[in-house]
């Protein structure tokens, strides 16, 4: 059984132990962290990966308002504002969000948020619910879910059933809501109940809330919530997510094994880890209660299929991912060039001015020692003048030197000449022709600026790059 279709993790990172996780696990669902979004270059290095691995669920958090990561999208007045107006609009926002999410790479969104408002509750929901009013959520809910389908992107209706009433914050312990299955039925369930009775491709997210009216378990881990009324009373067949099972109220009061166990006992098919690196010891635990039959396998294997459903229908292209091998393949180097990522480095980068009115590339040198410092220890950042070049000798340690036009002044190329040739390696980063002054010595041309190619040139040097 591919157990690893079971879980979605959360990403905040691309690096070789991301690589090793998804290459050994293979989780069906990725979550992608605003962490690794602000990081342009290893969001697309990510994304071109994945495009290589197979086929994923991707999703972000973005909502809209309160919880937006994805720059590229326009920022939103967020559902309670939506929740004033027409819900027109809240089906046109999804609509032109989830387009830029898939277009992007994105499958899947957890949103929309079908929480209601309740005065006094606990600010994680806060802004995020679309208004008091049951009916009027459900509008806006079934709106916005037509919106994401429409842009090629799965919706996530969440926190299942209702997260409004509480007081407290899950993320930080367990919350209680003192109501009956009655209460809820009308108010917090009935816009659950209403998108999913149309939307058929939904999915959902689970809350971690106790209702000790209905259950002593967490929704997250009931049977009687999940399998007995979202499964039979409302009659859900589609995709069961948890919320991240790292949040205190899950994880301070249950052990990894019975969260394991519960939750698919109780008819969950997918478990939420917020850091990729929980995913070997839930792997495993699953697998070995599997083994010991405590879980009893059709169960598992009905959830895969589930998600082997959802992944069918799941449109992904990698995205922008392409832009990762662009820069890769557009690399230009000396043969047999490498260097060891275990010494410090001196990083000779030109200062922020742009070189013409048609030029907004000034920024991108300010990237480059970020960029440097994922592979090497930098001792020194030295910034120096386009046209005078390098004026600060350097005596100790690898030298890495940002060529910027070094062909089109004289005094600046004498400068990046008169360091070490053996303790020196050129990145040619604007005018290809300058790689010829450096033609005995180590040197890359990345015939671009972006963190991207930077990224891509120092990877090729360390022996992790395909170029």
């Amino acid at each position: 059984m591919d157990y690893g279709k079971l879980f979605f993790c959360g990403f905040d990172d691309f690096n070789d132990e991301v690589v090793e996780i998804i290459e050994k696990y293979s989780p069906a669902g990725i979550l992608i962290y605003p962490g690794l979004l602000s990081k342009e270059y290893l969001f697309l290095d990510f994304l071109n990966f994945l495009s290589k691995k197979g086929k994923f669920l991707v999703s972000s958090d973005h909502e809209g308002g309160q919880l937006e990561v994805l720059k590229y999208i326009p920022s939103s007045p967020g559902n309670l504002s939506l929740g004033r107006v027409d819900s027109s609009y809240t089906e046109k926002y999804c609509e032109l969000s989830g387009k830029i999410m898939n277009v992007l790479g994105f499958n899947m969104v957890f949103a929309p948020v079908l929480d209601l408002f309740f005065k006094g509750s606990a600010p994680v929901v806060d802004l995020r619910s679309f208004g008091s009013d049951p009916k009027l959520v459900a509008q806006h809910g079934l709106k916005a879910c037509s919106g994401y389908l429409r842009s090629g992107v799965f919706p996530c209706v969440k926190h299942y059933p209702g997260h409004g009433r509480a007081k407290k914050d899950s993320h930080y312990e367990l919350p209680e809501v003192d109501a009956t299955l009655e209460e809820l039925w009308e108010t917090d369930l009935y816009p659950f109940r209403r998108v999913l009775e149309e939307v058929k491709d939904a999915t959902v997210m689970t809350a971690h809330i106790r209702y000790p009216k209905i259950d002593d378990l967490p929704a997250t881990l009931s049977k009687v919530l999940i399998k007995d009324i979202l499964r039979e009373r409302i009659g859900f067949k589609g995709l069961v997510v948890s919320d991240a099972m790292e949040m205190k109220a899950i994880s301070a009061n249950f052990s990894v094994e019975e969260i394991v166990k519960l939750f698919f006992q109780a008819g969950g098919n997918m478990i939420l880890l917020s850091d990729y690196r929980n995913l070997p010891v839930y792997y495993e635990t699953l697998k070995r209660l599997v083994k010991d039959e405590e879980i009893e396998k059709d169960v598992l294997e009905r959830s895969v299929k589930i998600v082997e459903e959802y992944l069918r229908k799941a449109k992904f292209s990698g995205g922008f991912g392409f832009l990762s091998e662009v820069s890769e393949k557009a690399l230009l180097f000396k043969e047999d060039v490498s260097l060891s990522n275990e010494e410090e480095v001196v990083v000779l980068v030109p200062s922020s001015e742009n070189l013409s009115p048609a030029d907004l590339t000034g920024l991108d040198y300010d990237e480059i020692p970020k960029v440097v410092s994922r592979f090497f220890k930098v001792k020194e950042v030295i910034r120096y003048n386009v046209t005078k070049g390098p004026e600060k000798k350097v005596e100790n340690g690898l030298i890495l030197d940002f060529v910027v036009n070094a062909s089109m002044n004289e005094e600046a190329l004498k400068a990046h000449l008169e360091l070490p040739a053996e303790k020196t390696t050129y990145f040619v980063i604007r005018n290809p022709s300058d790689w010829k002054h450096f033609k005995d010595r180590r040197f890359v041309v990345t015939l671009s600026t972006k963190p991207l190619s930077i990224y891509k040139a120092l990877r090729h040097l360390v022996g992790r790059c395909d170029a």
